[in-house]
C-alpha cells in the first residue's frame, strides 16, 4: 500500500537571526507542505547555496513521504542515496542547529538518466512541436514536421523510436512525387537540413531518449522516493524539451485531486533552459499548465540563478521563495536584484536589496506561504544542512543502486515493437520486383550478344542492391537500427 503523504508537518528552513533571541518568537522559517502545490523559487549565483537548499527540501519532503522528481543538469546531486557527513563545512553547522552525527543518512532513491534508469518517451508522444523546438528547426522547416507526422497518421505508420522518424524523413524524400497531391509540396532542401539536424542530435546522444518502455507516469509517484533525473550527458536544447513534455505529461494524465491534495513535488534544476527562446504561444502554454497542475497535486520549484529568468506571468505564480546572494556590479545585474527584492513581502527589519548582496553562502532570504496562502514576510535565514552526502556516488555505488531498484526489470531492456521503420521496410521490399534469374551457360550454349551482357550486367547490380536493401531490412530489426 502507497504511504500516505505527511502534509501536517512543517519543514523547517533555517535560524533566522532575527527572532532567535526573541521571546515568544518561532526561530525557524517554515515551508508548509500542503502550500507545495503553489510552487517555488531557488535562485541565487553561483556558490551561495542554492543546489544545497534544494538537497534540503528533497530530504525533508522524503522524510514526509512526499514523492519528488529532481533534475540534475550537473550530475551532482547523486549523493542523495549515501549518508552525509563528507563536508567539514556542514559538520561545523551541526552545533549550530543542536545536531550530532546522527542526523546524517541516505535517502531513498531512484536514478534516471545518465548511470541510471533510461527516461524515454516516443516522438508520437513528445509531438512535431516539441520535436523542432529540439532539434532547433526554422519555421519552415517546422511546418514540415508537422507535415512529417501528418503522413504517418495517414499511413498508419507508428513513431515509437529514433530510427522510426529517421525513416520517415527519408521515405517523405523518395516519395515527394507521389505525395504532393496529398500533402503539396515537400522541399528537398528543407527535408535535408531537418535529417542532418536529426543525425547531429543523434550523435550527441539524443536517441536514448526515444524508445519503448516509456515512462509510466505513476512510477514516479512512489512515496518516500527521491527520482533524480541525471542529465549530465544532455545536451540544454534536449534537456529544456524533456522538462516541457513532463510538464505536459503530467497535466493531460493525472486527475484532479483538489487544491490541498500533494502527489509529486518537481524540482527543475537550471530552469532558465526551459525558457531560452521559448516561442509566445508555448510561453503561454507552460504557463496554462503551472498555473492548473496545482489541482493535479502537483507543485514545481524552479532553480535558476536570476528571478528574471523566469517569465514574469509564471514567476509571479511561485508563492515560495528562497533567494541567495546576487552580486550587482552591472546595470543588468542591479535591475536583478531589484527585481528579486520587490518580489518579497517586506519586513520592516530588512532591508531587502541591501541584504540580497550580503547575504553569506548557506544563508537565504525566505518568503513561504502561511496556511491561508498569503505570503509571509521576508525574512533572513541560515538555511539547515543536508543530512545526505554532497559528493556524488561513484560507479560502483550507482550500479548497487541500480541492481536493487525495483523498477530495472521493467525499463533496462528496450523494446523493439514493429513500427515505422519496420513498416516501410516491409513496404519497399514487397514493391521491388524479384531479380531475374541468371542461367548458366553450358559448353554447348552460343555466346551471348553485347546487348544481353549488357542487359545480364544491369540485372546482377539490381539483385546486389535489393540484397542490400533487404539486408539493412533484417539488421535494423535485430539491430534496432542504432548505431
Amino acid at each position: 500500500m502507497p504511504l500516505q503523504p505527511n502534509l501536517s508537518q512543517p519543514i523547517p528552513l533555517g535560524k533566522d537571526k532575527l527572532t532567535e533571541a526573541t521571546p515568544g518568537q518561532s526561530n525557524t522559517g517554515q515551508l508548509l507542505p500542503q502550500m507545495l502545490n503553489r510552487h517555488g523559487l531557488i535562485c541565487g549565483a553561483t556558490g551561495t547555496g542554492k543546489t544545497v537548499t534544494l538537497r534540503y527540501l528533497a530530504e525533508q519532503l522524503s522524510a514526509r513521504d512526499i514523492a519528488t522528481l529532481v533534475t540534475d543538469l550537473k550530475g551532482d546531486l547523486s549523493g542523495l542515496g549515501a549518508a552525509g557527513g563528507d563536508s567539514h563545512k556542514v559538520r561545523e553547522r551541526l552545533p549550530l542547529f543542536d545536531l550530532d552525527e546522527g542526523y546524517f543518512h541516505a535517502f531513498p532513491l531512484t536514478l534516471w538518466g545518465a548511470g541510471g534508469l533510461p527516461m524515454r518517451t516516443t516522438p508520437s508522444e513528445l509531438g512535431p512541436e516539441l520535436i523542432g523546438r529540439m532539434l532547433q528547426l526554422n519555421d519552415n522547416q517546422q511546418g514540415l514536421m508537422q507535415l512529417l507526422f501528418r503522413i504517418a497518421d495517414r499511413q498508419g505508420l507508428l513513431l515509437l523510436d529514433w530510427k522510426d522518424l529517421l525513416a520517415l524523413i527519408d521515405y517523405a524524400d523518395q516519395k515527394r512525387k507521389a505525395l504532393l497531391e496529398e500533402f503539396g509540396t515537400i522541399s528537398p532542401a528543407s527535408l535535408g537540413a531537418i535529417k542532418r539536424k536529426y543525425l547531429a542530435l543523434e550523435s550527441q546522444g539524443a536517441d536514448a531518449l526515444f524508445g519503448e518502455p516509456a515512462l509510466d507516469l505513476p512510477d514516479l509517484m512512489q512515496n518516500n522516493c527521491i527520482h533524480l533525473l541525471d542529465a549530465s550527458d544532455m545536451q540544454p536544447s534536449v534537456y529544456g524539451i524533456l522538462l516541457l513534455w513532463l510538464l505536459a505529461e503530467l497535466y493531460e494524465n493525472l486527475p484532479e485531486v483538489g487544491d490541498r491534495q500533494l502527489r509529486l513535488v518537481l524540482f527543475f534544476d537550471e530552469a532558465h533552459l526551459l525558457f531560452d527562446d521559448l516561442p509566445k504561444n508555448l510561453c503561454g502554454q507552460v504557463e496554462q499548465i503551472v498555473k492548473l497542475i496545482r489541482s493535479r497535486g502537483v507543485g514545481i520549484f524552479f532553480i535558476t540563478q536570476n528571478p528574471l529568468d523566469i517569465p514574469e506571468d509564471i514567476l509571479a505564480q511561485l508563492g515560495n521563495r528562497v533567494q541567495h546572494a546576487l552580486r550587482a556590479y552591472t546595470p543588468n545585474e542591479q535591475r536583478a536584484l531589484k527585481a528579486a527584492a520587490n518580489s518579497f513581502r517586506a519586513n520592516p527589519e530588512i532591508d531587502t536589496a541591501q541584504a540580497i548582496g550580503e547575504l553569506g553562502v548557506g544563508e537565504a532570504l525566505v518568503s513561504c506561504l502561511d496556511e491561508n496562502g498569503v505570503p509571509q514576510p521576508v525574512s533572513r535565514l541560515l538555511i539547515y544542512p543536508p543530512a545526505s552526502r554532497l559528493t556524488p556516488l561513484d560507479d560502483r555505488e550507482r550500479k548497487a543502486l541500480l541492481q536493487d531498484n525495483p523498477w530495472r526489470s521493467k525499463y533496462s531492456q528496450q523494446l523493439d515493437r514493429e513500427s515505422a521503420y519496420e513498416q516501410l521496410q516491409q513496404r519497399r521490399a514487397q514493391a521491388e520486383p524479384p531479380a531475374p534469374p541468371t542461367k548458366k551457360p553450358t559448353a554447348a550454349s552460343r555466346k551471348p550478344s553485347a546487348l544481353e551482357k549488357s542487359f545480364d550486367k544491369m540485372a546482377t547490380s539490381f539483385g546486389r542492391q535489393i540484397g542490400r536493401e533487404l539486408m539493412r531490412g533484417i539488421m535494423g530489426a535485430l539491430t534496432g537500427g542504432k548505431r
